[in-house]
């Protein structure tokens, strides 16, 4: 964390430099904005300063805010036979999406990061000898020992 004035500051992360705004809750990475809570960047720069998060998130995750929700009372529906629809709602006919399933393998879920592929691959090892490079079958001790 490197601070530019009171309220700017550079945060690095993996080769990254973010700027982080506490003036207008704002950090280059967007999640402050998006979210509405400090993102990891301004978390960073609220701990090198001992301020509390608090401040800096906004009213509806805060627990008076959540409590103010319930405090109107939520009735139940009554049964579906007894719902008052307007007729040109009710005549409405709403069909599902069309969707063409894309050929091919359904890609996996999770994207690998650059780090995950920049990872070496293990090698094999013998479970004759222990030695690393070559397995069992073409192990040369292997056939002197035999």
């Amino acid at each position: 964390v490197v601070p530019s004035t009171d309220y700017i500051y550079s945060v690095s992360d993996e080769r990254k430099s973010y700027i982080v705004c506490l003036e207008k809750k704002t950090c280059s990475c967007n999640r402050f904005q998006v979210d509405g809570i400090p993102c990891a960047h301004a978390w960073r720069v609220l701990n090198k300063k001992h301020m509390l998060p608090d401040e800096y998130c906004l009213d509806f995750y805060k627990p008076e805010t959540i409590l103010r929700t319930y405090e109107v009372p939520v009735y139940p529906l009554p049964d579906k036979s007894e719902w008052n629809i307007p007729e040109h709602i009710d005549i409405e006919v709403v069909l599902p999406p069309k969707y063409k399933r894309p050929p091919g393998r359904p890609k996996k879920q999770r994207e690998k990061s650059f780090s995950e592929f920049s990872k070496r691959k293990g090698t094999n090892s013998c479970s004759t000898c222990g030695q690393r490079g070559h397995n069992r079958r073409s192990c040369r001790t292997a056939t002197r020992n035999a």
